[in-house]
C-alpha cells in the first residue's frame, strides 16, 4: 500500500514539475553541489586518458621517424648506385672516344685484381687466352699508355705496368722529338727516360709519347710528363725522371688494342677508297 502511495505522488509530482517547473531551483542547486565531486571523481579517468593518448602519439611518431630512417638509407643507397653508374658511364665514354681516335680495333676489358707486391706492378684483367688475348699486346687507357700483356690463362690475362721495373717503352718529347727508353722504377708515380743525350732539349714540363718503333704501341699516345732533368758534364746521358700520365692506382677499366686490325672508322675509309678505285678502273 505505501509503494501505491509513494508511486502516486512520484506521478503527481513529475506531472506538476513538467507543467509548473516546481523542482528547478532544486535540481539547479544539487547540480552546482555535485559538479565539484564529478570533476574529483572524472580527474583520473580523464588523466588517464590524456596519457594513454600521449603515449599512443609518442609511438605513432616514433614508429614514422623509424619509416622515414629507413628510406633516407634507401635513398642513399640508390643515390650511391647512381653516381658509382654516372662515374663508370664517364670512364666507359672516355674508353669510347679514346678507341674511336685510334685506327686500329680495341675492346674494352675490366681490371679484377692488382698485385700486393710494392716492386712489381702487375694487374688482372677479365679477359684471356680464349677471348683472343695474346702476350705483349698493348693495353692503353683514355689518358695513354697502361702496360702490355705479360701473362696469360684461359680466361684473364695478367698487365705489366709502365711502372713496373721490368717494363720499358721507345717514346719521344712531343716538342723536340728527342726519343728514349721510358722505364718503371717499382714507383706508380715515378719512371725514368733513358739513354738521352745531355746535350738533348729535354726541360721539367715536356710531355712524352710513344714513339711507334717495335710497332707494338701506336705513334703519339701520352706515356709520361717530365719532371726533373739533371746534366752531368762528366755522363753521355742525362737523368731524367717523370710522371706516367696514367694513375694506375684508380684504373678500373682498360683498353687491348688488337694486333694490326684497323678500326671500324679506317675500315670503312678503305672499303669507299676501295669502291672508288673499282668505279675508276676500265
Amino acid at each position: 500500500m505505501a509503494a501505491i502511495i509513494l508511486a502516486a505522488l512520484s506521478i503527481l509530482l513529475m506531472g506538476a514539475d513538467s507543467r509548473f517547473a516546481w523542482t528547478e531551483n532544486i535540481r539547479s542547486a544539487l547540480l552546482s553541489t555535485i559538479y565539484p565531486v564529478q570533476r574529483v571523481v572524472s580527474a583520473p579517468i580523464l588523466l588517464s586518458q590524456a596519457f594513454s593518448e600521449e603515449v599512443r602519439s609518442h609511438f605513432r611518431v616514433h614508429h614514422q621517424n623509424e619509416r622515414l630512417q629507413d628510406r633516407l638509407r634507401h635513398l642513399r643507397v640508390e643515390n650511391q648506385e647512381l653516381e658509382a653508374l654516372r662515374r663508370e658511364n664517364d670512364r666507359l665514354r672516355q674508353l669510347l672516344n679514346e678507341a674511336q681516335r685510334l685506327e686500329r680495333s680495341v675492346s674494352a676489358v675490366q681490371i679484377v685484381a692488382e698485385s700486393p707486391d710494392p716492386f712489381h706492378h702487375t694487374l688482372t684483367i677479365s679477359r684471356g687466352e680464349l677471348n683472343g688475348v695474346y702476350s705483349g699486346q698493348p693495353v692503353i687507357s683514355a689518358e695513354g699508355v697502361v702496360g702490355q700483356i705479360s701473362a696469360l690463362a684461359p680466361i684473364t690475362a695478367q698487365v705489366i705496368l709502365l711502372t713496373d721495373p721490368n717494363s720499358g717503352i721507345p717514346v719521344l718529347v712531343r716538342d723536340s722529338r728527342v726519343r728514349g727508353i721510358l722505364a718503371g722504377t717499382g714507383s706508380k708515380d715515378r719512371l725514368e727516360l733513358r739513354y738521352v743525350p745531355t746535350s738533348a732539349q729535354v726541360e721539367a714540363g715536356d710531355e712524352l709519347v710513344t714513339s711507334g718503333l717495335g710497332g707494338v704501341f701506336p705513334k703519339g699516345l701520352q706515356a709520361a710528363r717530365v719532371v726533373e732533368v739533371v746534366r752531368d758534364p762528366h755522363s753521355p746521358f742525362a737523368e731524367i725522371t717523370a710522371r706516367p700520365a696514367v694513375p694506375v692506382s684508380r684504373l678500373e677499366d682498360v683498353l687491348l688494342l688488337e694486333e694490326g686490325k684497323p678500326g671500324p672508322e679506317k675500315q670503312e675509309e678503305e672499303q669507299v677508297q676501295a669502291k672508288a678505285q673499282e668505279r675508276a678502273a676500265p
